[in-house]
């Protein structure tokens, strides 16, 4: 990881989460409008919240561990900017908590579920507890090759190291978090959907899926040489060639997109995404990323504008 500097401390640490979480801000409103015909606050604060909270404390470890690394004259810069970023998390979760009390009360169960994944994966997991209870009370003879554990299997498990997982991951919880935290607070069945074309909720949440996927991946195509350096296992990595990773992105937007001709919007954004994918490289500033994060937030918006005039004018009166 590069040097750290004020404005990238606050880019990774404030900004990146807030971006992202309006991404998911986006989808939960169209979710919402999909569900039950209304946007609810309460179903899109908590979502917006938990993007930023998963995403700020995921990129603050990362910034202790390098900043941890440097003189005690740079860890002094950052101190304040580190006060900054812990007040900005706890503005972050009081809007989480009035956002849970003013829904019904399995609201605050599902989240915790839904989220788990996101605070751990970027959590060092030490799984040894486990043995040291099994010989406490299972008395097992071990041979000496058991009992002298490698320096491989003493380190930390980390989720988001496994090839691939944290895409996963992350397609998963932002596509699926919206629906099952908008159906428990607006009390609706699973059967219950407002008619809503040319969208369906399925389509929507695998578009969602394959959509966030593919962003992940992308991001490591962007840091391709840096992780082939420091032994990264990511897709591109295993894969052996940004070029091979492009075409299998290719190939998933292309599926998304052919399956659901049906609906202009989905079909723009996948265009959008396959574009983006060989427009974008090691080259291109991180920011330019951000269009790949919100392909699918920039058609939502598009729906809404569009939905919006057409309702005015076919509620405007007749002269």
């Amino acid at each position: 990881m590069a040097t750290p500097t004020v404005s990238t401390f606050v880019g990774s640490v404030i900004l990146h989460p807030v971006i992202v979480g309006m991404s998911t801000a986006v989808l939960t409103s169209l979710l919402s409008y999909e569900i039950a015909g209304q946007i609810d606050w309460r179903p899109i604060t908590i979502c917006l919240t938990c993007d930023i909270l998963t995403g700020s404390f995921d990129h603050i470890k990362d910034q202790e561990v390098v900043i941890g690394a440097m003189n005690a004259a740079a860890m002094r810069r950052f101190t304040p900017l580190f006060r900054l970023a812990r007040i900005f998390q706890a503005l972050t979760v009081l809007l989480l908590v009035i956002a849970l009390c003013r829904s019904p009360s399995e609201v605050t169960f599902i989240t915790a579920v839904v989220t788990a994944p996101a605070f751990l994966w970027a959590t060092p997991l030490d799984f040894h507890w486990i043995d040291r209870v099994l010989k406490r009370f299972i008395r097992v003879n071990y041979d000496q090759e058991v009992e002298c554990d490698s320096p491989r299997s003493k380190k930390p498990f980390i989720i988001k190291r496994v090839p691939g997982v944290k895409a996963i991951l992350d397609g998963i919880i932002r596509s699926f978090m919206p629906l099952v935290i908008v159906r428990s607070a607006l009390q609706l069945s699973w059967q219950s959907a407002h008619d809503t074309p040319p969208w369906t909720i399925t389509e929507t949440i695998i578009w969602s899926l394959v959509n966030r996927i593919c962003h992940c991946v992308m991001a490591d195509v962007r840091d391709y040489d840096e992780d082939k350096k420091i032994g990264v296992p990511t897709i591109p990595i295993l894969l052996e060639s940004p070029l091979k990773t492009r075409i299998v992105l290719t190939v998933a937007q292309a599926v998304v997109m052919m399956a659901y001709l049906h609906n202009p919007f989905i079909v723009g954004s996948s265009c959008f995404a396959i574009a983006l994918v060989w427009i974008l490289g090691k080259d291109s500033p991180k920011a330019y990323f951000r269009f790949s994060l919100h392909s699918q937030s920039i058609f939502i918006i598009m729906y809404a504008v569009m939905f919006g005039l057409l309702q005015n004018i076919c509620n405007a009166p007749i002269a």
